[in-house]
């Protein structure tokens, strides 16, 4: 039965990453990452040869990973709640497990007049793979940097990693939180869930764990205010969403990317006495000042490389698409660079970042070459375009020096 199940979702999932915006989307990331941590403690004969095809899968597209693109239909998350329901899930394993027992009701705001969540038959925390460092796991905090895997990085190298029970990313508004969540309450020493840096911009992710907090979920577990496209919770169960919803409190800090200030609010929590009020200082915004990275590293698009000339006669410019075999592919002629990039996006004729913010580049210098009459080399730094006055001044400067050079 498991093993139907998994090459049933090994079909879908392989399907899915054939198309060129899902292959490096953090959806279908997200999707794999939980797929191949179930895996890993599932006993049937292909589990293991699927979750190392998985973990190819996701350290390929993990190279070029960009944001949710906010599709209508999220294609990768059928397939997880099939398999999840599959194999019984992980909610199911842990009802029959008995990993806490729910003793009495607490308000969630840190008053604990009742008996804590009693962790039982748990051989590991955490009970589910993701992307997230451990610290001390006796810790009152856990910190979630949503959509900012830098921030993650910052908060490890500030050594914060010793003053809070877990750190991670979350990208999604259903399996992402399903799994935030199974981390979360089967720590029974967890009270405070930090929510920090970006917000995931097409799931919404951060949004969505305030309106499950504030408002839960409806009949068809909907998490109710949550403004993500999809944000159903199929595969928690009520014991995990009761404990998320009596003995965790969430704090908003989304948009909060300054170490010295999360530092302040763990401190705070993890100061804070039981059956005390929590008192934050006021959330502040701060722009995020980054360096340049300078890096000569070019890693070829595998939709192929572009050659941007001008027409001089025609007045316009000429983008030409060429294959990785060198084949001409597409020509595409305009006036203006953004019509330019903006159609070979649509054509989908590239799909690294780093290849459109380049051939951005390219085409706005040879705009610039066009208008002022320069002119453009590609790949060559572009020329300032001097005023008839001072070019005369340079061409006498320039002879005059001659001149004293010959003397």
């Amino acid at each position: 039965m498991f093993e139907d199940a998994i090459t049933k979702a090994w079909d879908q999932l392989n399907e899915i990453r054939q198309i060129k915006k899902c292959r490096s989307c953090e959806c279908l990331l997200d999707t794999l990452e939980a797929i191949r941590g179930d895996l890993q403690d599932i006993d049937a004969s292909n589990a293991k040869d699927i979750r190392v095809e998985m973990s190819e899968w996701f350290e390929d597209g993990n190279i070029n990973r960009h944001p949710c693109l906010g599709c209508e239909d999220c294609l990768p998350i059928e397939p997880y709640n099939q398999f999840s329901k599959s194999i019984r899930g992980i909610s199911t394993h842990v009802q029959e497990q008995g990993l806490f027992t729910m003793l009495g009701s607490s308000c969630g705001c840190g008053h604990s007049n009742a008996p804590e969540p009693i962790q039982q038959n748990i051989d590991k925390w955490p009970v589910v793979e993701g992307n997230y460092q451990v610290g001390r796991q006796n810790s009152k905090v856990a910190v979630c940097t949503l959509a900012d895997s830098d921030l993650l990085e910052e908060i490890e190298h500030a050594g914060l990693l010793e003053q809070v029970a877990i750190v991670g990313t979350l990208a999604t508004e259903n399996l992402g939180i399903e799994r935030l969540i199974r981390n979360i309450v089967t720590n029974p020493s967890i009270r405070f869930l930090i929510l920090c840096g970006k917000d995931s911009r097409g799931h919404k992710a951060g949004q969505a764990v305030l309106s499950l907090k504030s408002s839960g979920i409806n009949e068809q577990r909907q998490i109710l205010g949550a403004v993500g496209p999809r944000p159903i919770l199929k595969n928690l169960s009520q014991v995990e969403l009761k404990a998320f919803a009596n003995y965790v409190t969430v704090i908003d800090e989304i948009g909060t990317h300054d170490i010295d200030r999360l530092r302040n609010v763990i401190n705070t929590c993890n100061a804070q006495p039981e059956g005390s009020e929590l008192i934050l200082a006021p959330k502040v915004h701060l722009p995020k000042t980054v360096e340049v990275e300078k890096s000569s590293k070019w890693e070829p698009d595998p939709e192929g490389y572009f050659l941007v000339l001008i027409d001089w006669d025609a007045r316009k410019i000429i983008c030409e698409h060429y294959t990785n075999d060198h084949l001409l592919n597409e020509v595409i002629r305009g006036d203006r660079a953004s019509d330019i990039v903006n159609t070979v996006i649509k054509r989908g004729l590239l799909s690294r970042l780093d290849h459109a913010g380049y051939l951005g580049g390219e085409l706005a210098k040879a705009e610039a070459a066009l208008v002022l009459k320069t002119k453009y080399v590609q790949d060559e730094a572009a020329k300032p375009a001097l005023p008839p006055r001072a070019k005369t001044y340079l061409k006498k400067a320039r002879w005059a020096h001659s001149r004293e050079g010959s003397i």
